[in-house]
């Protein structure tokens, strides 16, 4: 498994004037939060504090004195996993030709999704009343940021091919299957495929999905 890409978006540098002790707190903690990227991108929810201590070269102590809890510690993990989509995936052009951009955008999600690895999948799978409240909050920000980004994505395409009105409820749920981790996960799984292969295959389906909704009505 790759190592996530949540932990390599954390642990920026320390600011100018800032104390050795203070410094080193930093890095011990930029290092757990790489360490704790790398293990839940691995083993998902099943991770340990006694993992991510054996990751990052660390006793469980030093883990405590950063993060209150092992949840705290995902949490946060979690949401610059998050952060990072946004970060990463690119803005779309003005003009209405949108396929270099959905081929980009489709690209860097799948790379991501794959990267990122059980965590994700996971926090989708399992009811919010198996979840710690911590958890559950922050798997419900996945779901809602996941079904923006489908929505967004498919009223953008929608617009651009002169769909009437506001696309389907249906094409929505199409795009949003494509756009998921589950299919990273199935592809690259089951096929063998690669995130990039993932991602001309999910572009295929979109464009087939919007040619057969606008031929519908």
């Amino acid at each position: 498994m790759v190592q996530g890409s949540v932990a390599a978006s954390l642990g920026p540098a320390a600011p100018a004037g800032q104390s050795l002790a203070d410094e080193q707190r930093e890095m011990a903690r930029a290092r757990i939060l790489r360490a704790a990227g790398s293990v839940l991108a691995d083993r998902g929810l099943a991770a340990t504090v006694d993992d991510v201590a054996e990751a990052a070269g660390v006793n469980r102590r030093t883990i405590f004195r950063h993060f209150a809890t092992r949840d705290a510690l995902f949490v946060t993990v979690i949401r610059a996993g998050i952060r990072r989509y946004a970060e990463l995936i690119p803005v779309p052009p003005e003009d209405d030709d949108l396929t270099s951009w959905l081929a980009e955008a489709l690209a860097v999600m799948h790379r991501l999704n794959a990267r990122n690895g059980r965590v994700f999948w996971d926090l989708v799978g399992l009811q919010a009343t198996d979840l710690s409240p911590d958890l559950a909050m922050v798997a419900g920000e996945c779901r809602e940021s996941r079904n923006r980004f489908a929505a967004s994505v498919t009223e953008l395409l929608w617009r651009a091919r002169r769909g009437a009105g506001a696309p389907p409820g249906w094409l929505i749920d199409a795009v949003a299957v494509q756009l998921s981790g589950f299919t990273t996960q199935s592809l690259a799984g089951d096929l063998g495929r690669s995130p990039d292969e993932v991602a001309r295959v999910a572009a295929r389906v979109i464009d087939a999905a919007f040619g057969a909704a606008l031929r519908t009505g």
